[in-house]
This record gives C-alpha cells, sequence and structure tokens, in this order.
C-alpha cells in the first residue's frame, strides 16, 4: 500500500463538528505517468473532516481497504442476526429514488443503495463500489477502480456500465436534485468492465470524492432503470445495499429486511430488518426509546439532551453526544423585498445576539462566527464583519426607514425558539417582523423554490469540500449569491483538483468573506446531536453523518438477550 497523502498546512487540518483535538494527517505524494494517485490514511481519530476534504481536493484517491466503511462498534453481546431494529426520526423521507431525494433524505437510502464513495464515522471519505479513484494528470477525468464481487438484488451485475447509466440519469433526469453534485462531470466513459472515467470540465471534479458518498453516488439497477420500476414508491430489488424495503409509507413508516445472499461488506446488514418511524417531536422520540417502543433515535433540543446525558450516565441507554457540523443560521434572500438594502441585512445582522440564542438551548449550541473553523479552508486573520450591536442596527433601519420581513421556519423543531427569539431581536432594532411556521418536510424545498425571503435554519452544512458548500448554498440550489457572475469565476478556480490545498483555500477565503459582508448567510451556532440506543444496540456511537442531524444506519447490529 503506497502512502501518500498531501502535505497538511502549518495548523494541521481540524474537523469543524467534532470535539477540539488536535492530530495530524502527515503526507507525501508522487507522480507516475500521466496520472498521479494519492491514498490517504485512515487513522481513527478526531478533527479530520477537513483532512479527508484535502486529501480528496488534492487527488486522493480511496484507502486500500475495501471491506466497509469501519469499526461496527463495540459489542457487549451475540449479535441477534434475528433481531429486528426500531427506530424513530424527524427527517422526511418523501421517497426512495437516489436521484430526486428530498433534503435530508438521503440517509435513509443508503440501506437499500449502495454508494461509489461512503463516509465514516470521523468524516473520512473511503471505498464503496469504488475500491479507489485517481485523478488524471491534467485533471481531465476522475478514474474509479470497481468491485467486481457485487450484484443488484435483481441479478445484473454492478460494473462500469451501471455507473455510466446512473450519473447520466442523475443529470438528465428532468426532477432530478443531484444535478449540481454531477455538474462538472461532462461524460463517462467504460474504460472495461470494472474501470469507468468521470471526464471532468478543466479544472472542476474536487468535490466529487465526497459528493459521490450521497445519492449522487448511489447506484441503481440499470434494468430496473429500463423495465421502470418505481423507484420513488416501490422500487423492490433494484439496489445492491444490505437491505430491501418491504414498506413505504411517505413521512410516515420505511422498513427494510436483510437481503438475500452474502454482502459484500461484513459489517454491514446483520439485523433481520429495521422499522423507521417519522415523529417530528424531539420528547416523543426520546420517550419512544425510554419506554422500549423503540430501540434508537435522535435528539436535538437543549431538554432532550439534558435528559438523555443523565439516562446515559444512569446506566439506561446507549448516549453519544456530538456537536452538529451544521451551523444554525439564518439564510437571506438578498434580492427579496427590503432584503434588497444590504443596510437591512446588515441590522438584521447585528441585531441577532449569539449568546442569547445559546442560552435557548442550555449551552448546548456554541456560538459561531465561521463555516470551517480551525481549518485551511477559514481565513485565520478573518474576522466577522456584523457583531452584536442593537444600537447600530436600530441606526440602520432609522435610515432605511423602516423594513417589513417574514421569517419563516420549520414549525416543532429546533428553530423554532430561535426563530421566535430573532423576531423579538428584529424588533427590537425596528424591524417589522412576522413568524412563518412551515411543516418542516416542505420548509427547505420552498426556501429553494423561491418562497421565503428568510429563514432561520439548521440546514447549512459545510460540505466536506468546500466546492460542494459553494455548489449548494451561494451558486447552485440554494442560490443564496446576488452576484454569481462576480463569484463564479473564483469558485471555479477553488474547485480546481490540479492546484494545491493552499491555493484553493486562498479563493474560499474570498468567498467566505463576500457570504458574511453581503450577509446572504448569518451564522449563529452549532448545535448539539445525541444519539440514544437501548443497551442492545450495537454501532450507534460510530453511525456518520450524525453530526449533520443525519445517519447512516447500515452498520447497526442487536445483541441477543
Amino acid at each position: 500500500m503506497t502512502i501518500a497523502p498531501a502535505r497538511p498546512p502549518p495548523n494541521g487540518p481540524a474537523a469543524p463538528g467534532n470535539p477540539p483535538g488536535d492530530p495530524r494527517s502527515r503526507s507525501r505524494s508522487r507522480a507516475e505517468g500521466q496520472e498521479r494517485t494519492i491514498v490517504s490514511r485512515l487513522p481513527r481519530r478526531r478533527r479530520l473532516a477537513v483532512a479527508a476534504s484535502l486529501l480528496a481536493a488534492t487527488l486522493v484517491v480511496g484507502a486500500c481497504s475495501a471491506t466497509g466503511t469501519g469499526d461496527p462498534g463495540a459489542t457487549t453481546g451475540e449479535i441477534d442476526p434475528d433481531a429486528v431494529l426500531r427506530v424513530s426520526a424527524s427527517s422526511p423521507f418523501q421517497n426512495l429514488d437516489p436521484a430526486q431525494p428530498a433534503p435530508g433524505g438521503y440517509p435513509y437510502l443508503t440501506l437499500i443503495y449502495d454508494r461509489l464513495t461512503m463516509v465514516d464515522s470521523t468524516d473520512q471519505v473511503v471505498p464503496g463500489l469504488a475500491k479507489k479513484w485517481t485523478y488524471a494528470q491534467d485533471g481531465s477525468y476522475l478514474e474509479l477502480a470497481l468491485r467486481d464481487d457485487v450484484k443488484f438484488h435483481d441479478g445484473t451485475p454492478f460494473d462500469a456500465n451501471a455507473v455510466k447509466v446512473n450519473i447520466e440519469r442523475g443529470q438528465t433526469l428532468p426532477t432530478s436534485t443531484i444535478k449540481q453534485d454531477l455538474a462538472s462531470i461532462t461524460g463517462v466513459t467504460v474504460v472495461d468492465a470494472h474501470t469507468v472515467r468521470l471526464n471532468l470540465k478543466p479544472g472542476t471534479g474536487a468535490v466529487l470524492p465526497s459528493a459521490l458518498a450521497t445519492a449522487a453516488g448511489m447506484m441503481v439497477s440499470p434494468k430496473a432503470i429500463a423495465d421502470g420500476v418505481d423507484l420513488k414508491r416501490a422500487p423492490g430489488k433494484a439496489g445492491s445495499g444490505p437491505y430491501v424495503v418491504t414498506e413505504f409509507i411517505p413521512n410516515e413508516k420505511y422498513v427494510v429486511k436483510r437481503a438475500e445472499g452474502t454482502y459484500w461488506d461484513p459489517n454491514a446488514g446483520r439485523l433481520a430488518g429495521m422499522e423507521i418511524t417519522r415523529v417530528p417531536e424531539g420528547a416523543t422520540r426520546l420517550n419512544g426509546v425510554i419506554s422500549g417502543q423503540t430501540d434508537l433515535s435522535f435528539v436535538s433540543s437543549a431538554n432532550e439532551i439534558t435528559q438523555a446525558r443523565q439516562l446515559g450516565e444512569d446506566g439506561q441507554l446507549k448516549v453519544t453526544t456530538r456537536p452538529f457540523r451544521n451551523v444554525l443560521g439564518i439564510l437571506l434572500r438578498a434580492n427579496m423585498g427590503d432584503l434588497k438594502d444590504k443596510r437591512v441585512r446588515e441590522a438584521i445582522a447585528r441585531s441577532v445576539d449569539p449568546a442569547a440564542i445559546r442560552a435557548l438551548f442550555a449551552d448546548t449550541c456554541t456560538p459561531t462566527r465561521s463555516i470551517y473553523p480551525d481549518s485551511p479552508w477559514e481565513d485565520p486573520a478573518a474576522t466577522y464583519p456584523y457583531e452584536f450591536d442593537l444600537a447600530k442596527a436600530k441606526a440602520l433601519i432609522s435610515e432605511v426607514g423602516g423594513a417589513k420581513v417574514s421569517i419563516s421556519f420549520s414549525a416543532g423543531t429546533n428553530t423554532e425558539q430561535p426563530a421566535t427569539a430573532i423576531q423579538a431581536a428584529m424588533a427590537q432594532a425596528g424591524i417589522d417582523a412576522k413568524l412563518n411556521p412551515t411543516p418542516n418536510s416542505e420548509t427547505e424545498a420552498r426556501f429553494i423554490a423561491g418562497d421565503f425571503e428568510l429563514e432561520v435554519s439548521n440546514t447549512f452544512n459545510p460540505r466536506l469540500d468546500p466546492a460542494g458548500t459553494v455548489d449548494n448554498y451561494l451558486i447552485g440550489n440554494y442560490k443564496l449569491a446576488t452576484d454569481p457572475e462576480v463569484i463564479g469565476p473564483i469558485a471555479a478556480k477553488a474547485a480546481d483538483p490540479r492546484s494545491s490545498v493552499e491555493e484553493r483555500a486562498k479563493q474560499y477565503h474570498q468567498l467566505w468573506e463576500r457570504l458574511f459582508s453581503e450577509a446572504w448567510f448569518i451564522p449563529i451556532c452549532n448545535l448539539t446531536s445525541a444519539t440514544i440506543a437501548s443497551p442492545k444496540v450495537v454501532g450507534a456511537e460510530q453511525l456518520p453523518w450524525t453530526n449533520l442531524g443525519l445517519f447512516d444506519l447500515r452498520t447497526v447490529a442487536m445483541t441477543k438477550g
């Protein structure tokens, strides 16, 4: 195994959502012929989210091991292969088509569809169906070496042609929600049965290794696609994952059973099945685990976090807490209504006191003015331009002559209290702010569609590679930037996989400065997530994506007794 990761900056990489620490990820690289292949170490340490993105950005390939996504969790008893895990979760699951997942819905799909790459619990990008990946020396393509021992559940072999079919479907399906993640791919070349090249626009594609660990890299049987299988409601045997779906009621119930045959990842598919129920209320989810009605759930509000921690200390439940990588903040449409005036946006930013929001969560929401803290993607010399200053906010609104805004938020979620507090803060600054509670299953989609001018949200998710953050929030889906013609060239230069980390970071520093100075997004704090499980559950402590308020359940198991 050749170790050739990229040289880290002097301060070392740090994961934005992980507990403090000071690990380093040392590396070296070499060119071989027309290609450069870099293979990353996979140390089980903290603060490595950015390390993963740095390696991906500097021509990182997958680790040598290709047998799964890591530690399945400490086992305190014999694994029960006949157990059915009962899960409650708040994120909506509207359909099961990986090319059309709703925001926050793609984690449910990891049970039935495999991905080309995956992310482990330390935010490292690791092999999935792709054993390794290599950028061309000139950056013209990303080549994937694929597993040769995988079949879809309908009997269709997984191969390079399957990758081509899925990538092209994700790019061309009119209702695709993954187009942005695949936008850098200009074509797919089948080299041989188990080698495929993703041809790239010049200077693009640094985001792909991490993007392919989400819905964009999920593989569906080409036969199922050709046969017109209803992937949204009844995908049947269209996937190759550890489970197959047996019952699906959108936003209510999702049931899977273990797929027949031997699965390629021995850490996954260890249960007879899972029953997942959507329960929006955090207190109800927690009480369900306490009472034994469910085995596993997740909470993030202060009351539930405090109660869960106590139960964990008492040994009644397994409880793991983790700071969110997501940033709780305010998304603004700078081209709508009174928000067109930058002074109004600045006044909103200055009216909000992060310390007051933190108090709402009993100190479980850590104030932040950054989206990539303690990492090379953030300029250490930069300062947030609009700190809390109510007097300045009042003066700005007085200068403007008043302002009106509507504050949208997901009713019944952990954004409701902050939205109410922010409304009160705006009122003190002289802003006429009205609350607009909306169903959690609709809020993000409606903001993306342009229905709302302002949203208090916990869904600003800094991607492992910042190219994905820019693509999703500034230029792509959310379209927060009102001057894409200005930031577009900067973003393009930053996303070049041929550039060094240092070169790319300089461009992102410019983009974050503009994001904050234009007040397209106002960062407030990072909430805390708690994973709560019965003592029988194995592997809940190592779930990927819990620092996003999401989860990947494929490796969870239960013990007997």
